[in-house]
């Protein structure tokens, strides 16, 4: 191999994004050569940058490895030593805060750090421009791309064993009039348990939920008006299929709401009838056994999704359908009217719900309404 790599080949070899390659060059940190229009490295000149620690300076970064550590942060201590770790840090920090969201906005020469939690936007902090930079170049360094650069995934962990807490973040960038702007988004994993109890006092109730999460094939609609708690009821299923290892569950999701061990989640923009149709055939091409669709944002297409479902039921797979409507006997009628071809033959059930104030004024609960279909004959 030359000795002598391209700009993209330096970028991998340092670990580093085409953009921090880019800064480090016009700052003399790496040392580069010029051919033309065209940026060469040498390799034995990297290697030394390397054995500089060039690619993990924590100098830009430190103001907000400092901030933590005053907050009780719980990363180890070389972990505070690397931007990486830094950059962990907080995403574990927003975590332990109750926060599910983190912005970095634009503000003067730097940018504010906010959490977002429930009780609502949280400024924090004033970063330098250059611990902005530091943090994003960490970020786009652990991720993977997820609809172009500015749209990416990280996934973190920390513990062992069955107390391992798992969090994926969305990561977002935009560039505004006033400069970048970030947007993490945080995705816990989830901690149903795998009884139904949780979700349906009534013990007739939540038997036949599992019953219905349990059978080998069919078709399950889940039904409920906006804030009804119907996803949550679907992720409970879904939790309880994957608890087993015995099935390959995937979902089709516009934004997955939490993030569900052992369950392939797959998020697509339901206004786009062709991604749909490329992520179905991928899905169904992948010896899959559940299948749930969230359609509540695909009112232009869901004919489409609905269709599709039908044929994965039909084709011996267990599917849920999430879907908006005013009761049990609603849901069934919208489906039946959407498929245009019979499905009866194929139905497990259909399950409306709606959120109740508890007797104590403390808290809600839900209150189900049950369609039973042939297959729960």
């Amino acid at each position: 191999m030359s000795d002598y790599l391209t700009f993209e080949q330096a970028s991998e070899f340092l670990k580093t994004p085409a953009s921090t390659l880019y800064r480090w060059v016009r700052e003399g940190t790496v040392p580069g050569h010029k051919f033309g229009r065209q940026w060469r490295f040498r390799r034995d000149e990297l290697e030394a940058a390397l054995l500089g620690n060039v690619a993990s300076d924590p100098a830009p970064i430190q103001p907000l490895a400092e901030f933590l550590r005053a907050r009780g942060g719980t990363m180890q201590i070389e972990q505070w030593q690397t931007p990486s770790g830094i950059a962990e840090g907080l995403i574990w920090d927003a975590v332990d805060h109750g926060a599910q969201v983190i912005h970095l906005s634009p503000s003067g020469d730097g940018h504010e750090l906010k959490y977002r939690g429930e009780a609502g936007l949280e400024p924090l902090l004033h970063l330098p421009r250059e611990t902005f930079d530091a943090l994003d170049d960490a970020w786009t360094t652990v991720s993977r791309e997820v609809q172009g650069p500015n749209r990416r995934r990280i996934y973190v962990a920390r513990g062992e064993g069955d107390d391992t807490q798992r969090v994926q973040v969305k990561y977002q960038r935009i560039e505004t009039l006033s400069g970048p702007r970030i947007t993490l988004r945080l995705i816990q994993e989830s901690n149903f348990p795998p009884s139904f109890a949780r979700i349906a006092p009534d013990g007739t109730d939540a038997a036949t939920l599992e019953r219905w999460a349990s059978k080998p094939h069919g078709l399950v609609l889940v039904a409920g008006r906006s804030g009804s708690g119907k996803t949550t009821t679907a992720y409970v299923c879904l939790n309880h299929l994957a608890a087993s290892g015995e099935n390959v569950v995937f979902t089709i999701e516009e934004e997955v709401g939490m993030y569900l061990h052992g369950v392939n989640q797959v998020e697509v923009n339901l206004d786009d009838e062709r991604a749909y149709r490329e992520a179905f055939s991928s899905i169904f091409a992948s010896d899959l056994d559940v299948l749930f669709i969230a359609s509540t944002f695909a009112q232009r297409h869901r004919s489409t999704l609905w269709g599709t479902a039908l044929s994965a039921a039909e084709s011996g797979h267990l599917v849920f359908v999430q879907m908006e409507a005013d009761s049990a006997e609603d849901a069934l009628q919208k489906f039946r009217a959407a498929v245009d071809r019979p499905f009866d033959d194929h139905l497990v059930g259909a399950v409306w719900q709606e959120l109740l104030p508890n007797d104590s004024g403390n808290g809600r609960h839900a209150r189900y309404e049950f369609v039973r279909g042939p297959l729960d004959a």
